[in-house]
C-alpha cells in the first residue's frame, strides 16, 4: 500500500490520459462542429443523439466497473483492459469522424448514432474507467496520488492546447478522417505506454471475498458512501463545464470575438495558467489539504465565468477570465481524481469491502454524462437560438444562445460544484482511514 512511485511510472501513467484526450478532447471540441457543419445534421438531432447516448453510457459504466472488480490477471484487475482498448480508441475516433457523404439524411442519422454510441459507450468506457482505476491500484500512498493526478493534468492541458490549435489546419490539409487518424494513432501509443509503463499493487490479484458479493448489495453501498455521491456531483459538473464550454468555444470565437483562430489562444489562456498551478499543487494540497484547495477552485471558477459576461466581445477580457478559471481549475481537476481513490479508500473502511471498479465508475459516468448533458445542451441551445450551420451571419437569438451556453449556462452550474463540495469534505477523516487500513492489511500477511 505505501510502495513509493517513481518519476517514470508517473508519467507513464499519466500519459493515459494523454491517450484519452488525443480521442475525447476532440470529441467534445469539435464533434458537433462536424455533424452540424459538414455533415449536415441538425443541431436539435446532434443534442438529441448525444444525450441518449449518455443515458447508455451510465449503465455501461456500471457494468464496467463490475467487471474490472471481477478480473484477476497476470497484469492485474484494470491494466489488462488498457492494452485491449488502446488499438479501438483510434478505431473509433476515425469511425466517428468519416460519416459517408453518399448517405441518405437518415442513413447519415443512424451511422453517426452507431458510431458514437460504439466510440462513447463501449470502448471509452472501458479504456477510460480502467485508466482512472489506476490510480488506486497502483499506490495507496496519498501523496503520489496527488502527484500522479498533478504530472498527468499538466501532460493533459499541454494536449488540449496542441488539439485546440492544430485539429482544424489539419482538417484543411487532410480533411475529418485524415485528422482523426492521425489522433487515434496518437492515443493509442500513449495508452500502450502506460500499459508497458505501471505496475498494479495496491490489491490482491487473486480471487478474494469481494467477488462473492453481489451486484445489487455492492451498489447498495456504494450509494450509502456520500462521498462517492459527492464526488460524482463533482465530476458531473466539471464535465458538463467541459462539454458546454469545448462545444460551444469556437462557435463563440467566431461570432463574438470575429476570428474562429482565436481558440486556441482562448484554450491557451485557459490551460497555461492549469500547468503551471500544477506543480505547486501537490504543496498545497499537502499544506491546506485536497477539499479547501477544490471549494477555492471554484469560486474562482465562477468568477472567471462572470469576468467573461463582463465584456464577451473584448478578446484581452476574454483571456483575464479564461485565466481566472484556469486558475480555479487547478485544483478542480487534479484534486477530484486523487480525491476518487480516497474515496474507494474509505468504502473499504466504513464497510469492509474494496470495490474500486464501481467506485471510479463515478469518474466515467461523470466525465460521460457530464460531457453528454453540456454536448446536448449545446445542440439544443444552438436549435432553440435558430442557428444555422455554415451561415456567414448568425442571427441576434442565435448568437444570444452561444453566450449563454459559454457564461451564463457554465455559471449556474459552477455554483452547484460550490454546494456538492461544501459537503464532501473527506481530508478531515483520511488520515484515520489510511492508518487502520494499513494495520488491517499488516495483520492478514
Amino acid at each position: 500500500m505505501n510502495h513509493k512511485v517513481s518519476l517514470g511510472e508517473k508519467i507513464a501513467f499519466a500519459l493515459g490520459d494523454v491517450g484519452c484526450n488525443f480521442i475525447w478532447t476532440v470529441v467534445g471540441s469539435f464533434l458537433t462542429l462536424y455533424y452540424t457543419d459538414s455533415v449536415g445534421i441538425s443541431a436539435a438531432v446532434v443534442g438529441t443523439i448525444m444525450l441518449i447516448t449518455r443515458i447508455l453510457d451510465g449503465i455501461s459504466d456500471l457494468g464496467m466497473g463490475v467487471v474490472i472488480d471481477h478480473t484477476h490477471t497476470r497484469w492485474g484487475k484494470a491494466r489488462p483492459w488498457v492494452l485491449i482498448t488502446a488499438p479501438l480508441m483510434g478505431i473509433g475516433l476515425i469511425l466517428t469522424f468519416s460519416v459517408p457523404n453518399w448517405l441518405s439524411e437518415n442513413g447519415k442519422i443512424a451511422y453517426v448514432s452507431i458510431t458514437y454510441i460504439l466510440l462513447a459507450v463501449i470502448i471509452f468506457t472501458a479504456c477510460n474507467l480502467a485508466y482512472s482505476t489506476l490510480t488506486a491500484l497502483i499506490t495507496g500512498r496519498q501523496d503520489d496520488r496527488t502527484s500522479m493526478t498533478s504530472i498527468r493534468y499538466i501532460l493533459v492541458y499541454a494536449v488540449m492546447i496542441l488539439i485546440s490549435y492544430t485539429t482544424m489546419p489539419l482538417v484543411e490539409d487532410f480533411g475529418w478522417t485524415g485528422m482523426s487518424v492521425i489522433f487515434g494513432i496518437a492515443g493509442m501509443i500513449c495508452l500502450l505506454i502506460t500499459f508497458f509503463g505501471t505496475r498494479e499493487r495496491n490489491i490482491e490479484n487473486k480471487k478474494n471475498k469481494d467477488d462473492n458479493i453481489s451486484i445489487a448489495k455492492s451498489l447498495i453501498l456504494l450509494l450509502k458512501n456520500k462521498y462517492f455521491i459527492v464526488i460524482t456531483i463533482l465530476f458531473v459538473v466539471n464535465f458538463i463545464n467541459m462539454g458546454l464550454t469545448g462545444g460551444v468555444g469556437i462557435y463563440f470565437a467566431r461570432d463574438f470575438l470575429g476570428n474562429s483562430d482565436l481558440y486556441g489562444t482562448m484554450t491557451l489562456a485557459n490551460y497555461i495558467p492549469v500547468m503551471i498551478g500544477l506543480f505547486a499543487f501537490p504543496g498545497l494540497a499537502g499544506k491546506f489539504g485536497k477539499w479547501k484547495c477544490m471549494l477555492v477552485g471554484y469560486i474562482l471558477e465562477a468568477a472567471g465565468y462572470l469576468i467573461i459576461l463582463l465584456a464577451p466581445t473584448s478578446f484581452p477580457m476574454v483571456l483575464l477570465g479564461l485565466a481566472v478559471r484556469g486558475i480555479g481549475h487547478i485544483p478542480n481537476s487534479a484534486g477530484i481524481y486523487a480525491m476518487v481513490a480516497d474515496v474507494a479508500d474509505y468504502g473499504e473502511w466504513k464497510n469492509g469491502i474494496r470495490n474500486e471498479g464501481l467506485t471510479f465508475s463515478a469518474t466515467s459516468f461523470g466525465t460521460k454524462i457530464g460531457t453528454g448533458i453540456g454536448s446536448a445542451v449545446v445542440g439544443w441551445g444552438l436549435a432553440l437560438g435558430n442557428y444555422i450551420g455554415g451561415a456567414a451571419v448568425q442571427s441576434a437569438s442565435a448568437l444570444e444562445s452561444i453566450k449563454a451556453l459559454y457564461t451564463y449556462i457554465p455559471l449556474a452550474v459552477t455554483l452547484v460544484g460550490i454546494i456538492a463540495i461544501l459537503n464532501g469534505n473527506i481530508d478531515k477523516i483520511y488520515p484515520t482511514i489510511e492508518k487502520d487500513l494499513l494495520e488491517r492489511r499488516k495483520s492478514k500477511e
